[in-house]
């Protein structure tokens, strides 16, 4: 990984205030980095890694997603994932607003992909190409690994915590610095602020996770191209979204990464670097 600096920066977003990483210089193209969902999960534990890399050729900017890390909670507070869907929608174009960017590439992981997906949808001339990660926005059987995450609070141990984070790699034993993401994570997941927020926010995912589904009408619509990871062994969002997301999108590619869980950007970054950049290299 390259040694580059890594801001943070309290970032005006529409009616609240983001929390936001950036790196790379002004000048290069902007790249916007959208983290997945879970119990302590937060921009930097989504991107930090590899900020540095592609700081190299690109602006980066990583925001909190509303509800997460030290970004603003609206008020009201969604009762819904679909209403946090909306607010981070606006959320993202208010931080681009802010930031003078006009246009930009779109990373999105997870619950960050189908953030990504309808900010294709909703404002397809503020994006260029866009790369999708074990993404949702696809139908798909719910794992008993993802059961296990919605449901953390419900018995919010250490222990069931590590189990967890250990089903998000593909060989838990030999990811370095398991443990320490375990523990930083936990402290955040547990902090009692956070905690009062996660709750609501994770018991409105239990029953909603469906609305999250992209129709085939609506991404056969997305003009952009799109370059989509997923981990092989994924047990958190099973390769079946991507399949989906494949059939449908227009203008899209699928690469399956072997040995690899839900940490793609940390189990095989070897191979997802070189392939993004030659994926938005070609509108450079």
């Amino acid at each position: 990984m390259g040694k580059t600096n890594i801001e943070k920066r309290k970032v005006k977003s529409g009616d609240i205030a983001s929390h936001v990483l950036i790196a790379g210089k002004n000048t290069a193209p902007p790249l916007v980095l959208l983290h997945g969902a879970g119990p302590g999960v937060n921009a930097a534990a989504n991107w930090e890694a590899i900020m540095p890399d592609l700081a190299e050729k690109f602006y980066v900017v990583a925001p909190d997603l509303s509800g997460f890390g030290k970004t603003d909670i609206p008020t009201p507070q969604p009762w819904h994932i679909m209403g946090w869907i909306g607010e981070r929608v606006k959320q993202v174009l208010g931080m681009m607003d802010e930031l003078g960017i006009e246009k930009a590439f779109l990373v999105g992981n997870s619950m960050g992909g189908a953030l990504a997906l309808q900010l294709l949808c909703e404002a397809p001339n503020r994006f260029v190409d866009s790369v999708l990660m074990g993404s949702i926005g696809a139908p798909f059987t719910r794992t008993p690994e993802l059961a296990n995450l919605l449901s953390f609070y419900a018995d919010p141990r250490k222990a069931r915590y590590r189990q967890m984070m250990h089903s998000f790699a593909y060989d838990a034993d030999k990811f370095t610095g398991m443990e320490s993401i375990v523990e930083k994570r936990y402290k955040i997941a547990t902090d009692p602020a956070v905690r009062e927020n996660h709750e609501k926010m994770f018991g409105s995912m239990q029953g909603g996770m469906e609305s999250l589904i992209m129709a085939p009408s609506i991404l056969k619509k997305i003009p952009h191209k799109l370059l989509i990871f997923h981990g092989r062994q994924d047990r958190i969002v099973p390769l079946e979204t991507s399949l989906y997301l494949i059939e449908h999108l227009k203008n899209a590619e699928l690469l399956v990464l072997d040995k690899c869980g839900h940490w793609a950007q940390l189990e095989r970054w070897d191979l997802m670097r070189p392939m993004m950049e030659r994926h938005f290299g070609a509108t450079l």
